[in-house]
C-alpha cells in the first residue's frame, strides 16, 4: 500500500469516526493514521486447504518455531478455521489460515509431509534446506 492509499484509508477511518462519535474529521485523523499503519503493517494472512481423507491419516498445520532436539523442528499446531467435508466426513477439505513471513510444516493425507511459508500473500512450496536456513 503506498503512502496516498494509507492517508485515502486514513480519511476514510475518520469519517467514520466522524459520524459515530461527533466533532470535525480533523479531530480523528491522527488517530486514524495510526489506524490505517497498523493495517499496513499487520502481517496479511492467507486461507489454505489440505485435503481430508480419513484412511489416509490425519490432516494438520504447524508453524515451525524453532528447534528441537528430538524432531528436528519444534512447531505449534493451528487449529483449522474451517472444514468443508462430505455429509459422510470421508472426503473434503481442512482450512488453515497462515500468516505472512512464517514457515508452517504440512501434512496431508496420501501426499505425505512438505514445508510451505506465505511470501507476498501467496503460499510457496519451501525445501528442508530453507527451513534450517531460516530457524535461528
Amino acid at each position: 500500500m503506498q503512502k496516498k492509499e494509507v492517508m485515502r484509508r486514513a480519511w476514510e477511518i475518520a469519517k467514520q469516526g466522524q459520524r459515530r462519535f461527533g466533532g470535525k474529521v480533523v479531530e480523528y485523523l491522527a488517530e486514524a493514521l495510526r489506524m490505517a499503519w497498523a493495517e499496513v503493517r499487520a502481517p496479511k494472512t492467507v486461507r489454505f486447504g489440505v485435503n481430508h481423507q480419513p484412511s489416509g491419516g490425519r490432516e494438520w498445520v504447524a508453524e515451525i518455531v524453532g528447534r528441537h532436539p528430538r524432531f528436528k523442528f519444534d512447531r505449534v499446531f493451528l487449529n483449522a478455521a474451517e472444514r468443508k467435508w462430505s455429509s459422510s466426513g470421508k472426503t473434503g477439505t481442512t482450512y488453515f489460515e497462515l500468516k505472512e513471513g512464517r514457515i508452517y510444516e504440512v501434512n496431508e493425507p496420501w501426499k505425505g509431509r512438505y514445508f510451505v511459508a506465505v511470501v507476498g500473500g501467496k503460499i510457496v512450496d519451501v525445501t528442508v534446506d530453507d527451513v534450517e536456513k531460516n530457524i535461528a
